[in-house]
């Protein structure tokens, strides 16, 4: 097809299909059954967001040295392929609590292994900051469009047929991602014979395979943590991002118990915040590249604060709905500046693993208020929690964009 001519194409279209599997059935195929079909409380809602978002984090960890070692191409299909294989199982087993957990749990991992190699992909065509820019920044259009597209379709199918249904779209859209990564090879770098790697092995050639894996996260670590202008994008992530960690186990309650809606509005406004990433991203590709700086990324961070006040600070749908516009134009902007300015700073000998820190930064930000946000909607109601988490945020990103003012 003429249309995936190109690396950046091809990337922005497996990124796009590997996004819309997981969209269209996080919210109404996972939180959905659980909280609509098994009546599910607050506590079960957030033990099932903690599983799969800590197999996130082990797919973050795990993919960053078997991208280094393999490359972002077979990590992926692999990946893709088990979220298929998900899919099919997840619509076709009668729906049950372990039934969810395992698909929970099954998700994460390979989906938390696949989006470290879509960060890290770029990295292995070009190193031009205006490029990576670019790249990114469609990629983050193609996530924006597959929040759009996958919760509608989601919460349509949700209208008509019983929530299982939705695990079909899991099932069915990795399947063209396969096809386009199968033919998407690296092209700046070996990575199995890089000098990074190889050093890794080298220094722990004595421990067998798991000592080399070892050695390897460590060496990630001592990366990112070694370089300021590497350890303050994870800081900015893990801080801004650990607010967020309520909204997974909650949000399924505030449309319930809040807002009052049935659960096909949690396609419609997960679509109404796709249309504001797609606007954030756009933005993005807007923007000289010699402008990216960390003020930037915390400019981006008060947006969906800000946004996400608007969203939990009422009872009323269609204020929720500006809310998650504005939401996703920050997010939109915040999640290709921030990959840019990860990728500006690596070279294809460790991308694989500073993107792997980097994710589980982020994502084990979002893991930890799972353990207490329960608690915390019990004492104080969920909007409350939600409403503090959107606070919290917010002036995370002030207190940065104040801190590197002269970014700016």
């Amino acid at each position: 097809m003429k249309v995936l001519t190109s690396p950046t194409r091809r990337i922005v279209a497996i990124n796009f299909f590997m996004m819309f599997a997981v969209q269209s059935v996080y919210f109404i195929g996972i939180i959905g059954c659980a909280t609509y079909v098994l009546s599910a409380g607050a506590l079960e809602v957030s033990a099932l967001v903690f599983l799969m978002n800590m197999a996130i984090v082990l797919g973050n960890l795990g993919g960053g040295p078997v991208i280094d070692r393999v490359g972002p191409r077979r990590t992926l299909l692999v990946s893709l392929a088990a979220l298929s294989a998900m899919g099919f199982a997840a619509w076709l087993i009668p729906v049950s609590y372990p039934v969810l957990a395992l698909a929970s749990l099954a998700i994460g991992l390979f989906f938390g292994a696949g989006t470290t190699a879509i960060d890290a992909y770029p990295r292995f065509f070009t190193e031009d900051a205006g490029h990576l820019a670019r790249m990114n920044g469609l990629n983050q259009m193609a996530t924006g469009a597959s929040v759009i597209v996958g919760p509608a379709l989601a919460g349509w199918i949700a209208t008509w047929a019983p929530h299982q249904c939705v695990f079909a779209l899991e099932a069915f859209a990795p399947i063209g991602a396969l096809a386009v990564t199968y033919v998407t090879r690296e092209e700046l770098a070996k990575p199995v014979s890089e000098k990074g790697c190889d050093a890794a092995a080298e220094g722990a050639g004595a421990g067998g395979k798991a000592g080399r894996f070892m050695h390897e996260l460590a060496e990630g670590a001592r990366i990112v943590f070694g370089r300021k202008e590497l350890r303050v994008l994870l800081v900015i992530g893990f801080l801004g991002l650990f607010a967020y960690g309520a909204f997974d186990s909650l949000e399924s309650l505030f449309y319930r118990d809040v807002l009052r809606v049935g659960s096909d509005w949690m396609g419609w406004l997960s679509s109404i915040s796709g249309i504001g990433g797609t606007a954030g991203s756009l933005l993005v590709l807007k923007i000289p590249k010699k402008r990216f700086s960390t003020w930037l990324l915390a400019a981006s961070l008060l947006v969906l604060g800000v946004g996400s006040m608007i969203y939990t600070g009422t009872n009323i749908a269609p204020v929720a709905a500006v809310g998650q516009l504005v939401c996703g134009v920050g997010y939109g902007a915040l999640a290709p500046i921030r990959t840019t300015l990860m990728q500006q700073r690596c070279d294809p000998s460790n991308v694989g693993r500073v993107a792997s820190l980097m994710r589980v930064g982020m994502n084990s930000a979002g893991t930890i208020p799972l353990l207490f946000a329960p608690a915390l909607a019990d004492a104080f109601g969920v909007q409350a929690v939600l409403f503090g988490a959107s606070v919290m945020a917010a002036a995370v990103g002030a207190f940065f964009m104040f801190r590197f003012r002269r970014e700016s």
